[in-house]
């Protein structure tokens, strides 16, 4: 298993520039369950907003040197055929919750774009061993037949480097588990911290994504949970990280997305499936 020391750089054909785009899209915007969940009953007009229909929660980053997503979760095919994805140089785990990770094996068709070779896997100590015990046909140490996934296992022990992106791991409580938020950052601008799972953003990792352009936060529901950061808790960080633009994620059908976003201060807004954000060159 390889593991990824603080400064060693991963450059899957990069061209480097001097001004480089940077655009991430919410593959999934919603919680566990999913939006609308099993077996109840919703009125017809929040079935009829799109934006209430919501899959597992995952995003997919792209600049024009480096394309990776955040978690595989289980529409993960449906995403990727959803907004016609067609490479990717690294899939990135914040934790191997069932509704992060059980897509991964869709990325046996990534392997395939990518001639056969090796997907980069990246993720903490602890989440890739259960990575190497949910997929275990998948991780070993070959052959692989054509067509099948082939990981290629990196362990995140400090900040690493993707194409132009620095990604720095940002460790976040989640109840029992310690997950991993992302910051990423494009020729020392901080374009995004993401934090999908999480019950509060530490103090730490406040100092250390603040002036953030574009943060994405927890907000599960408006009534408190004790994994997750409810609505007033994301706001609360929100407002401490004073990013300039915030996302809210991981969101249950108790969002009735117009009504809900009517009532967010400015500069926050409710993702929803197929959210597409650019941050400014």
């Amino acid at each position: 298993m390889r593991q990824i020391p603080r400064g060693v750089v991963h450059q899957p054909h990069v061209s480097l520039l001097s001004v480089m785009s940077f655009e991430f899209t919410f593959l999934g915007s919603g919680t566990s369950q999913g939006v609308p969940i099993i077996g109840k009953d919703y009125p017809p007009e929040f079935l009829a907003n799109p934006k209430n229909w919501r899959t597992r929660p995952s995003i997919y980053v792209a600049t024009d040197a480096v394309k990776l997503v955040v978690d595989t979760p289980p529409e993960f095919r449906l995403q990727v055929l959803r907004e016609n994805l067609r490479w990717l140089d690294a899939v990135l785990f914040t934790h191997a919750h069932a509704d992060h990770i059980m897509g991964l094996d869709d990325c046996r068709r990534v392997c395939d774009l990518r001639g056969g070779k090796a997907l980069p896997i990246y993720a903490s100590e602890a989440t890739m061993n259960d990575l190497k015990r949910v997929f275990r046909y998948a991780f070993h140490d070959g052959p692989w037949p054509r067509g099948y996934f082939i990981p290629e296992p990196r362990v995140i022990t400090g900040p690493f480097t993707l194409g132009d992106l620095e990604v720095v791991p940002l460790p976040l409580p989640h109840g029992a588990t310690e997950t991993l938020g992302y910051l990423f950052v494009q020729q020392g601008r901080k374009r995004l911290a993401y934090m999908s799972d999480c019950k509060e953003v530490p103090p730490e990792v406040l100092e250390r994504i603040r002036g953030v352009e574009v943060a994405v936060l927890d907000a599960l529901r408006p009534k408190p949970h004790p994994t997750h950061m409810c609505l007033d808790e994301a706001l609360t960080a929100a407002r401490r990280i004073g990013a300039g633009r915030t996302c809210l994620t991981h969101l249950t059908h108790d969002y009735d997305h117009d009504a809900a976003q009517a009532g967010l201060p400015p500069g926050v807004e409710l993702a929803w499936d197929g959210l597409r954000v650019a941050c400014g060159a």
